[in-house]
């Protein structure tokens, strides 16, 4: 028996995108970071954590505010109240699938295969 692929294939597509996945890791666990702490930490280009930023600012996951930092522009990126659930549940459903994953595994340990 294997894992039904409907558990897979219903994993959050805007969460299950790997850059934005790392993004909201690195949000929930953080007050806030700023654009340049995101890009550094995370080795995207300026344009590619800007369109991920704007897919998960869209979907209500991130918050992203723009201040000033003396003369310069900052913009911080924090993880919204809605991003944490949908985070939260991401991770317990692929937690499921894994477990399913494991159990299903361990029923086929020992059969021959020749």
């Amino acid at each position: 028996m294997t894992v039904p692929l409907e558990h897979v294939f219903s994993l959050e597509p805007v969460l299950h995108e790997r850059s934005r996945l790392a993004i909201m890791s690195v949000l929930v666990t953080a007050k806030e970071a700023s654009f340049n702490e995101l890009k550094a930490l995370l080795d995207l280009t300026d344009g590619n954590l800007s369109v991920h930023l704007r897919a998960l600012e869209s979907a209500g996951y991130v918050t992203l505010t723009k201040e000033f930092a003396g003369r310069r522009p900052r913009t911080v990126a924090e993880a919204a109240p809605r991003g944490r659930q949908a985070f939260a549940h991401y991770i317990d459903h692929l937690e499921g699938i894994v477990q399913g994953a494991r159990t299903a595994a361990g029923r086929g340990r020992g059969r021959s295969t020749g």
